[in-house]
C-alpha cells in the first residue's frame, strides 16, 4: 500500500488562489440570503390576505394580516436598534473619558 500523496499534489494546508474569503464573497452570500428572505416574507403575505382592523394610538384603518405584522416586526427592530445604538453611544462616551483621563496610579507607602 502507498500511503503518500498523489504526486503533484500541494502538500500544504494554504488555501489555493480563489479559495479565500472575500468581501465580495461575503457580498454575494448576504444578497443570497436577503433574496431568500425576501422571498419567504413575499411567500407569507400571498398566504395571509386577510383584512384585519388596525389601531395604534389615534389612527384607525383595515390592512392584510401579513402587512400588519410586518409593520410591527419593523416596529420592534427600529425600538432595539435604538437602544442599542444608545447603548453604544454610551459605552463609546464611558471609554473615551477613560481614554482622556487614565486612573492615577498611587505608589503604596
Amino acid at each position: 500500500m502507498n500511503d503518500t500523496a498523489p504526486t503533484g499534489a500541494p502538500e500544504s494546508d494554504e488555501p489555493l488562489p480563489g479559495e479565500r474569503q472575500t468581501r465580495l464573497s461575503g457580498a454575494w452570500t448576504a444578497i443570497v440570503i436577503g433574496l431568500v428572505a425576501l422571498v419567504v416574507i413575499l411567500v407569507f403575505i400571498l398566504q395571509n390576505q386577510q383584512s384585519v382592523e388596525v389601531t395604534f394610538l389615534v389612527f384607525k384603518g383595515h390592512l392584510p394580516l401579513a402587512v400588519a405584522l410586518l409593520f410591527a416586526l419593523i416596529l420592534g427592530a427600529v425600538i432595539v436598534v435604538a437602544f442599542g445604538a444608545a447603548r453604544i453611544l454610551q459605552l463609546r462616551i464611558v471609554a473615551g473619558r477613560a481614554r482622556r483621563n487614565p486612573p492615577s496610579h498611587s505608589k503604596p507607602e
